[in-house]
């Protein structure tokens, strides 16, 4: 179950780039919960409790920090990025390449959310990226 979770339905052991893949294969439950809090926000907890708890016993399990086959935290960065974003291809596109350079660059204050224990840090940098995704966009698409 652990692995089922945390690898969103083994889209992890992807050979190319998971993290990227599973960003990509977020789109679903984007597209449900874009712009929609009160299903976002639920849905959002949701993955990040679950998130928690089997990405650190995969991390355990595999002795690593972060396994690079967990991608249930792409998965609940995309989700809180379009929380109050309004849903279209190209907002999801837009969205899309800017978390995956705020996950992959992963600036201030991204970075130092990786450093908390466990699968809670596993998670929390990807939730922080989101949050700043959310900005990006609604700035971004404010004014478009």
């Amino acid at each position: 179950m652990e692995r089922l979770i945390a690898t969103y339905f083994f889209v992890g052991y992807s050979r190319f780039a998971p993290g990227t893949l599973g960003s990509l294969l977020s789109f679903p439950l984007v597209y449900l919960s874009a712009d929609k809090p009160l299903i976002s926000l639920p849905l959002s907890l949701i993955l990040f409790l679950l998130g928690a708890f089997f990405s650190n016993e995969v991390a355990k399990q595999k002795g690593e920090d972060d396994p690079e086959e967990v991608v249930i935290d792409e998965v609940l960065g995309m989700v809180v990025s379009f929380s109050f974003v309004p849903f279209s291809l190209k907002t999801f596109l837009v969205g899309f390449v800017t978390f995956r350079i705020l996950d992959v660059v992963k600036p201030f204050p991204i970075k130092k959310f990786e450093g908390l224990p466990g699968g809670l840090g596993i998670m929390a940098d990807d939730l922080v990226a989101g949050l700043i995704n959310s900005l990006i966009l609604k700035i971004i698409f404010s004014y478009v």
